[in-house]
């Protein structure tokens, strides 16, 4: 597109000239209506044609065609957001029509200029334009008038009338059979059909919209109408497709040199609904800039919410509640009353979550503002605020009302909207006694997410989008442990852990787009690591990486989704697994710590304490193993971590173990952490110094483990990545232990043999380098001989390996997200089936892991199941030196580790 538009510039400047050198004898009228065209589709080519024939039809006092020629050159500067030059441009073009006395003209100019009038932020005066235009005007032209006062009207909330103007002016159009007209009149109907919540209608028209800028050639609305269906898609929360057509609608807008604010606020948009939020940061911030440097002053204060919106969740609260507060000027300068109140909520929360003094009348006149102009979960949010207020005032009847009103939305609207207003049900029936019918209209609230995340297919969108099911689980969290129910309680806790990657539906491995990025990306890392030993520039082959990690990125979440997620077991359930384990569920509500042991399918409740002080413990004992592990460290400073990591695994299992006794006794034990309790060196705990331990993110993940049947095929493989002196020494020794494993090693370790070799393995061995991506999970990897071996290439794995091993670094530590879902190596390997992970939860030195690693596998050739083979070689590893202590105190066995089933 971009090349027929760089063609079409060129023939039209040889036009140009070619009209300079004839003169006057040239058409001009037909030259001005070639630039109006052109106006529309090529704004490039338009501006000079315009300009040259707007002088020559001055020259010879030809008043109609420099209406026409000018009108041209306005229309042009605005689709290139020149604003100013549009106004002026188009007030010419209004002047010469008068001059020349020909209404029709006259009013077409001026149905341009309430446009460009209205971008720039005067929508009075464009509206007084447009209704002049609409008097001078007859049969076609006032129809297209029409759909001009209609896009005016919405923008300033009139929506029935614009409506209205719409429905007659489409009539006439399409009898005359005007594409272009139609097109415009289809996709700005659609917009506001989506404000009603018509969505189904909404897309009929954008549809049929697209189907007539194909059909004839219509780039510039085509790519708004790419646009428009992407905002569809997203109010139907439809992310996946979502974000295909906002990647479509960037690429025309590149194209076609328009202005990409907007796209960059709905894509920021989009990515804060499923709570991708530094990236939603980073575009909003973007949009902002766009805005402004294009004077885009209808769009900025838009762009400058949703910046309000996402520092709020960051909790940046002081630019949250500046962005909201400039926000609402702007709308208020622009007259657009409903989104003046829709920065009044944002305000709202900011002030709010900044702990300061708002009152439930402010809430509800916020509240009914947003409903009237058609903002149906903000709505609900402000009316649940109300009510909270007025709870924590002891005014139960008004609390009871508010709830009331949230609580009607509960059966229609998109998935957030139903989920609010279920839980404002919920906090009615809880407020009038009604604790049962509480937690039901809580559990229906997560039924409606859990549907909606059950249509996206990548792991990264339903991981962030969890976000959204926190505050209804933690209310019936909240509601269990107050009634002291600890069945009640672990099944409320499971839906504040992660079970978005128990239904990860693989991307097939004959993905040609992905296997052949996924390949870009290793060979590109591969020529940075190159370039760096060489002293050579790497800028741009970082700047690769960068653009191939984005296209992989969205290029996965580009998937649908599949069945439903896999709900949380009953205890029995649990029970009729774990045989003489003990099961152990931390929970953390409040700034304390909990936890649910179930035990002989009895399950207990335990208060253990403030979880900072926990939290303290396990961030000491981290920081001794990291020190212990380095082995260049002096004497006098290992000995002093050492002792630091007595002390603190002594204090962790005073507080999360000690406490719990009496329940667990000495039985093998199954720890369902809360997030940044997975780093704990469970094994060091003196507690644990005789039991296997084997950690699961969930008690689902756990169960889904333990139930999946033994693996028949016996294939087995161990893999060396390269840069480690020790892992070839440690994957021969491991492989001699198995004497029908696949070795890879060398320049046989490459990710498409690892794949291969993983598909379906009984047990797979990797000794080598691994990297934890905080800023990204999904590019965490395994370093092989042709570069990194990502999430992305483990997902693409049709049969996940039963029992995995992995001997590099923090390969067992995950990135937890808000919602608790985990992101990363391990979390895609249970993903995709993985019953048995070992891994580490630190950085570890390869040379003191060899050791360890060769005992767990002696121990499994003899017999014993994972948990406790990892219990066994760690003890023999305790006595040796302490790096070699620390690190296999730093491996922890995740997912199911008895014996196979």
């Amino acid at each position: 597109m971009g090349d027929m538009a760089a063609a079409t510039r060129t023939a039209v400047r040889a036009d140009v000239r070619s009209a300079s050198a004839a003169g006057r004898g040239d058409d001009l009228r037909a030259r001005a209506e070639e630039a109006l065209r052109l106006a529309g589709v090529d704004p490039g080519a338009a501006t000079p044609l315009a300009s040259h024939v707007a002088e020559q039809a001055r020259l010879a006092r030809d008043w109609a065609t420099v209406c026409v020629a000018e009108r041209a050159a306005g229309v042009a500067a605005m689709q290139q957001s020149r604003l100013d030059v549009a106004v002026e441009r188009l007030r010419a073009a209004v002047a010469a029509g008068r001059r020349a006395g020909e209404p029709t003209r006259t009013g077409e100019a001026r149905m341009s200029l309430a446009g460009a009038l209205l971008l720039t932020g005067h929508p009075g005066r464009s509206l007084r334009e447009i209704d002049q235009a609409c008097a001078e005007l007859s049969g076609l032209a006032a129809a297209r008038a029409r759909v001009q006062r209609a896009a005016i009207l919405q923008d300033m909330g009139r929506l029935d009338a614009a409506l209205d103007d719409l429905r007659h002016a489409l009539r006439v159009i399409r009898r005359a059979g005007d594409a272009q007209w139609a097109t415009r009149a289809l996709s700005n109907r659609g917009l506001l059909l989506v404000s009603r919540r018509e969505l189904v209608a909404a897309r009929r028209d954008l549809t049929e919209a697209a189907a007539l800028c194909e059909a004839h050639g219509l780039a510039v609305a085509g790519a708004l109408v790419e646009h428009n269906l992407a905002w569809v898609d997203a109010q139907a929360g439809d992310v996946p497709s979502a974000l295909d057509h906002l990647d479509r609608t960037t690429v025309l807008f590149e194209a076609l040199g328009l202005p990409l604010g907007s796209v960059l606020t709905d894509h920021a948009e989009l990515l804060l609904s499923v709570r991708l939020v530094d990236e939603a940061r980073e575009l909003a911030e973007a949009a902002v800039a766009a805005n402004t440097r294009d004077g885009r002053e209808r769009h900025l204060p838009e762009s400058r919410l949703l910046l309000s919106t996402v520092a709020l969740v960051q909790s940046d609260l002081d630019a949250a509640l500046d962005a909201a507060l400039t926000a609402r000027r702007e709308f208020v300068h622009l007259q657009r009353r409903e989104w003046a109140t829709l920065a009044d909520f944002a305000s709202l929360q900011a002030l709010t979550a900044a702990d300061r003094p708002v009152t439930s009348a402010r809430c509800r006149r916020v509240a009914d503002a947003l409903e009237h102009a058609g903002w149906i979960v903000p709505a609900l949010e402000a009316r649940l605020l109300a009510g909270r207020v007025e709870m924590s005032a002891g005014r139960t009847t008004a609390a009871r009302r508010d709830f009331a009103r949230a609580g009607r939305a509960r059966h229609t609207g998109p998935a957030d909207a139903r989920a609010r207003a279920w839980l404002g049900e919920a906090l009615l029936r809880e407020a009038e006694g009604r604790r049962p019918a509480a937690l039901s209209a809580l559990r229906a609230g997560l039924r409606v997410l859990e549907d909606h995340r059950a249509t996206m297919g990548a792991t990264e969108l339903r991981a962030h989008v969890s976000t959204h099911r926190g505050e209804i689980a933690g209310t019936g969290l909240r509601m269990a442990l107050e009634a002291r129910d600890p069945r009640s309680a672990l099944g409320w806790s499971e839906w504040t852990k992660a079970t978005a990657t128990l239904r990860r539906d693989a991307r097939p491995s004959s993905d040609p787009v992905l296997a052949q990025l996924l390949a870009d990306l290793r060979s590109t890392t591969e020529s940075i690591g190159e370039d760096r030993e060489a002293g050579q520039p790497t800028g741009t082959l970082v700047a690769r990486q960068v653009a191939l990690e984005r296209r992989i990125r969205d290029h996965c979440r580009h998937a649908s989704g599949g069945d439903a997620t896999v709900r949380p077991p009953t205890v029995e359930a649990l029970a009729g697994l774990l045989g003489d384990h003990a099961l152990v569920a931390y929970l953390e509500v409040a700034g304390h710590m909990h936890a649910v042991t179930v035990v002989d399918g009895r399950p207990r409740l335990h208060h253990l304490g403030p979880a900072e002080r926990i939290r303290h413990s396990v961030e000491r004992a981290s920081f001794a193993l990291r020190r212990m592990a380095r082995g260049d460290a002096r004497p006098a400073s290992v000995e002093a971590a050492g002792a630091l990591l007595a002390q603190s695994c002594a204090a962790i299992g005073a507080d999360v173990l000690a406490p719990l006794a009496t329940a667990v006794g000495d039985r093998p034990l199954v720890v369902v952490p809360v997030g940044w309790l997975q780093s704990v060196p469970w094994s060091a705990l003196p507690e644990c110094a005789d039991r296997p331990v084997s950690v699961s993110p969930s008690a689902t993940h756990w169960h889904a483990a333990a139930s999946r049947p033994a693996s028949t095929g016996g294939r087995r493989a161990v893999v060396a990545g390269p840069g480690l002196d020790g892992a070839l020494a440690e994957a021969r020794d491991i492989a001699s232990l198995h004497p029908t494993a696949a070795l890879l090693v060398g320049e046989d370790a490459t990710a498409d043999a690892v794949s291969r070799a993983m598909d379906g393995a009984a047990l797979v061995h990797v000794a080598g380098h691994g990297r934890l991506r905080a800023d990204n999970p999904q590019f965490s990897a395994l370093m092989l001989t042709d570069g990194p071996f990502t999430v992305y290439d483990l997902e693409r794995i049709a049969t996940a390996p039963r029992h995995v091993v992995l001997a590099a670094c923090e390969t067992a530590t995950t990135a937890v997200v808000a919602g608790g879902e985990i992101m990363g190596l391990s979390a895609a390997l249970l993903a995709g089936g993985t019953a048995t992970l070992v891994a580490p939860v630190m950085a570890i030195p390869d040379i003191a892991t060899a050791s360890l690693m060769a005992s767990y596998h002696r121990e499994l050739v003899g017999g014993h199941p994972p948990a406790s083979a990892l219990r066994r070689a760690q003890s023999r590893t305790a006595s040796a030196d302490p790096a070699a202590a620390a690190v296999a105190a730093s491996f922890v066995q995740v997912g199911y580790g008895g014996p196979e089933n």
